[in-house]
């Protein structure tokens, strides 16, 4: 049986570690070829050599990492078939208290750094005349109204409604946007933001009892990035254990974490 992503072409920004990383094992995995991505030259370098693929470093919040990260896909392998923004940066604070500098990272990191990337990536789809994939990732906070997301749920919230423009204008040359937007994935930023104590609180959030693996995550990614996906563009796709629709509930234990903090 060929591998879902055999002969494709894939940049994943924020591949150096955490979901991104799993992500780009998985697509290596399904027979993809990807530039592994990262703010660290060092470690993203050492861990594109791990995984056999190719690497570029830099800040998604400047347009030249975006154009750099395609150049390197051609150059490497030819073509670029599959762009996927996962690099994101969380800043938690309550509303009251959120700062100027917090809000300007953010917003550049999160939907700028999407922006910049996917267009970039589209422009080279285009000019190549053979379709391609976008794939974004907000997170179950862009609808939920979480408790000291201020920037990251707003700036995730526009990401979702950026990819719904993508699809619409892309959409004749063949190229899909779809957005995945996981609920708490168990990875060096949570445990960063949140603690281990905390983290047992948001446990509770989740009617499936546990938090996701990153390998769950990257699972939609693959599927979306397929010839499965083909007939799929505009869409967000929720990977989050059931949190989101837990309701009330939810939101209430969301709540007491934020307090707690």
């Amino acid at each position: 049986m060929a591998e879902r992503l055999e002969g494709l072409s894939a940049v994943i920004t924020g591949s150096a570690r955490g979901i991104g990383r799993a992500m780009a094992e998985r697509f290596i995995a399904e027979g993809a070829r990807v530039v592994v991505h990262g703010t660290d030259a060092n470690r993203t370098c050492k861990v594109a050599e791990e995984l056999g693929a190719a690497c570029c470093a830099g800040d998604v919040r400047k347009r030249e990492t975006a154009e750099a990260l395609v150049k390197t896909c051609l150059d490497s392998y030819g073509s670029i078939d599959v762009f996927v923004a996962n690099a994101g940066l969380v800043r938690m604070k309550p509303f009251l208290e959120f700062d100027e500098e917090f809000w300007r990272e953010s917003v550049d990191v999160n939907l700028s750094g999407t922006m910049y990337g996917c267009q970039s990536a589209a422009r080279a789809m285009v000019e190549a005349g053979r379709g391609g994939k976008l794939i974004t990732v907000s997170t179950i906070g862009a609808t939920m109204g979480q408790f000291g997301f201020t920037g990251y749920g707003t700036s995730k919230a526009a990401v979702i409604g950026l990819t719904r423009v993508m699809a619409v204008e892309l959409a004749a040359h063949g190229i899909t946007a779809n957005c995945i937007a996981p609920g708490p994935v168990m990875n060096e930023m949570l445990v960063s933001v949140y603690g281990e104590e905390r983290l047992k609180e948001r446990r509770k959030t989740v009617p499936l009892g546990r938090l996701a693996e990153a390998a769950e995550v990257a699972s939609m990614a693959v599927f979306l990035a397929s010839k499965e996906a083909g007939y799929i563009t505009g869409q967000t796709f929720v990977v989050d254990g059931g949190a989101s629709a837990a309701g009330c509930y939810t939101m209430e234990v969301y709540r007491r974490a934020g307090e707690q903090g």
